[in-house]
């Protein structure tokens, strides 16, 4: 069994691995690179059999809708089967469909092509076979996935953490299915960043609680996908008694009813509580009543900043888009930010990582034991060395293969 790391080996997203026997081909994601991905990195990567020439692979399989894990799906060729987790191709078909309504781009005919997992069920290429399991991660329905051939067995994480609202069942779930693992895939984006200190998700949501007390009127710029987070901001808007409100026509509702719609845990239901649509109309209500508003950065929710100076601001997505020295700048975030904070509001950064904190990285190696370990999607894949953990640490480079012995 080989695996070759298309991209993905030392930085951030772009993700592409390939497993591959003397019959049988999978690719596991398809994803662009960053905004912020060193230019000199093939953003339009052409792989043989699967983005051009004759179709030469059995599946491509998308762990999760970030794009820096399924962005390059139009790339691949049209009679290969993409799979994706169902609830997750559900809400990636929304965003497409708004990204084509709006934009004029996106591909949410595709999208709807794809086939679905089922947790826990192998799904069988070949002599490979795939079973994909739910892992915590800030993306709604994201899979690692474990395959297993030719008496081997490899376990490509995904992005994954254990601090989010399915964190504390992580390592029963690794412990049950993913012990005595021969290779480990993992991905390492917090290796850059060892030192950072990482929030639960449930901390973050008392912090949400404590703020919409002490602060009458609320903004909260945050990922419209980024479901566990949301969710705690919905509970406290609940338990502060304050409307919960999204941007006018925006596709946050219909992501959020998807949520409902497929889950049986009372943290998600989005229902338990109207959300309402912005609107000037609902001035006077907000004026009254207070609010909690979970708004994107775009022109509707600038508007509404401005009929309401001096509010709080939640700054709930990664502090680099703002840092003007770190390559992931992004200077439309910065000059919203900075606008809202002209218009008077003050703003707290509460946020926490969708990625695996080292101390949760060294606890996936113990727990599946693995005798080999690639990291992948990270800046700093040698930084693993430091941690002390056991196996054999394999740093690969991009299109280089390693053969599972």
């Amino acid at each position: 069994m080989q695996i070759k790391i298309y991209r993905g080996t030392h930085q951030i997203g772009g993700c592409i691995t390939e497993i591959k026997t003397a019959t049988a081909r999978i690719i596991i994601d398809m994803g662009e690179n960053l905004p912020s991905s060193d230019c000199s990195v093939q953003q339009q990567l052409e792989i043989d059999g699967v983005t051009k020439g004759t179709p030469d692979c059995n599946a491509v399989l998308i762990t999760h809708y970030h794009g820096d894990h399924v962005g390059m799906f139009e790339n691949v060729l049209p009679n290969l089967p993409i799979y994706m987790g169902k609830v997750a191709k559900q809400i990636y078909s929304v965003v497409q469909n708004t990204l084509k309504n709006k934009l004029n781009k996106g591909n949410p005919e595709r999208v709807n092509t794809f086939r679905e997992f089922v947790v826990g069920k192998p799904l069988y290429f070949g002599d490979i076979k795939v079973t994909p399991y739910t892992i915590d991660h800030s993306a709604f329905d994201a899979y690692m996935l474990l395959i297993e051939s030719e008496g081997k067995r490899i376990l490509h994480t995904g992005d994954f953490r254990m601090h989010g609202a399915k964190g504390t069942k992580m390592p029963a779930v690794f412990e049950k299915y993913c012990k005595n693992i021969d290779v480990l895939i993992l991905e390492g984006t917090m290796l850059s960043r060892a030192d950072e200190r990482v929030i639960s998700e449930h901390e973050l949501g008392m912090q949400a609680y404590n703020l919409l007390c002490e602060n009458k009127y609320v903004f909260a710029l945050c990922s419209s996908t980024n479901i566990d987070t949301i969710a705690e901001f919905y509970n406290a808007a609940i338990k502060t008694k304050k409307p919960f409100i999204v941007c006018e026509e925006d596709f946050q509702s219909e992501i959020l009813k998807i949520v409902t719609q497929n889950t049986i845990s009372p943290f998600y239901k989005f229902d338990r509580q109207k959300i309402y649509s912005y609107g000037h109309n609902l001035h006077n209500f907000m004026k009254e009543r207070g609010f909690f508003f979970l708004g994107r950065i775009n022109y509707v929710t600038q508007k509404a900043i401005e009929a309401f100076p001096n509010s709080l601001l939640i700054y709930s997505m990664w502090s680099g888009y703002l840092d003007k020295s770190h390559p992931a700048f992004d200077e439309y975030k910065s000059n919203f930010v900075d606008s809202a904070l002209c218009n008077g509001c003050r703003m707290v950064h509460l946020h926490t990582s969708g990625h695996a904190s080292v101390e949760e990285i060294k606890k996936v190696c113990s727990i599946t034991s693995a005798k080999t370990i690639i990291p992948i999607h990270s800046e700093n894949p040698d930084k693993l060395n430091d941690i002390r953990i056991a196996g054999n640490i394999v740093v690969l480079q991009d299109n280089q293969s390693f053969i599972v012995g």
